[in-house]
């Protein structure tokens, strides 16, 4: 469970350094290297982080830190040095997997900590869901630094399929976005619909599953890209991670909700005094299950006070 900060641009290292850190029992926590000094800075302060993976060009670029700091490219002699063989490092399933930073919109950003068997939980659902193969091509499209990356990696990796990095510039929402979803044959993608919504209609025959999230989608933009494919809208807050529940949409379909809840997931709306409210009473939506991050990292009011008891079932939360 130590802390391991990855600052990375996005590339195949940025995805090797991530599997090293889990393999190792470490959690892994993602740094956006176009953040801005200050919020970098917390993350590296709030985090503790003792290990800092990144790549020698961005090393002038990172504030103060007391974190051993190891560079991808120029330490890379070295780290050939060792042995391959996987690591029985002795992970149980409630072992950190990593710490994402929220957007801090309510205030300093908070760090959301996970462990393992959420994302083992999250992996097995989605890829049922959205019936990822061996054969599949999943794009990933998120910042490293959202958690909409951990689904679209594991996604992938737990089912044998392909995963496509791309560049920031191939993932420019528009033509650009269009190009690479046709170049490397992508049947998976998640996106927020405002990026779906700019993106060309052209026929992409081998995209056969658009996951949306994020944000509201239309129902007219999910009815036009739900024709002859499978088309998800996909809910869940970093604090389940990712995502706690998922539905498809068809072009006839007359509403758009966020659907049901995933695998060993529950879903609840709560009045003020934590009882079901009748249908069509508004309501908390209170979410449960195997999904719960460990809480709020060094915050134990803010984890106690957001993360309560489930009362409906025993000592459970």
């Amino acid at each position: 469970e130590v802390m391991v900060g990855i600052c990375v641009e996005r590339s195949i290292e940025m995805v090797v350094g991530l599997l090293g850190i889990l393999k190792v029992g470490g959690a892994y926590v993602p740094l956006d290297p176009n953040y801005p000094q200050e919020r970098l800075s917390y993350m590296l302060s709030d985090s503790g982080v003792r290990v800092l993976v990144t790549q020698s060009e961005l090393v002038e670029s990172l504030p103060e830190h007391n974190a051993r700091m190891v560079c991808l490219d120029s330490d890379w002699s070295v780290i050939e040095q060792y042995s391959q063989d996987n690591l029985d490092a002795g992970v149980n399933y409630d072992d950190l997997a990593y710490v994402i930073y929220t957007s801090g919109s309510t205030g300093k950003p908070k760090g959301v900590a996970i462990e393992h068997h959420s994302v083992c939980n999250l992996a097995q659902a989605q890829t049922n869901i959205f019936d990822v193969t061996a054969t599949s091509n999943v794009l990933q499209f998120a910042s490293f630094s959202f958690d909409a990356s951990v689904s679209e990696i594991f996604m992938a990796f737990t089912r044998g399929a392909t995963l496509i990095l791309g560049t920031p510039s191939q993932l420019m929402p528009g033509d650009d976005l269009k190009q690479i979803l046709h170049d490397y044959a992508i049947t998976h993608v998640t996106l927020p619909p405002s990026a779906l919504t700019v993106l060309p209609t052209e026929e992409l025959p081998q995209l056969t599953n658009i996951i949306v999230a994020g944000e509201a989608c239309p129902l007219e933009l999910a009815s036009k890209w739900s024709v002859g494919r499978r088309f998800f809208n996909a809910y869940g807050p970093t604090e389940s991670t990712v995502c706690a529940t998922a539905t498809q949409i068809n072009p006839s379909s007359e509403k758009i909700t966020i659907g049901r809840p995933i695998a060993n997931t529950q879903i609840y709306i709560l009045d003020s005094h934590l009882q079901p409210v009748p249908v069509g009473v508004a309501g908390e939506l209170y979410i449960g299950g195997d999904g719960l991050a460990r809480g709020y990292l060094n915050r134990p009011e803010l984890t106690s006070e957001k993360f309560i008891q489930n009362p409906f079932e025993k000592s459970k939360s």
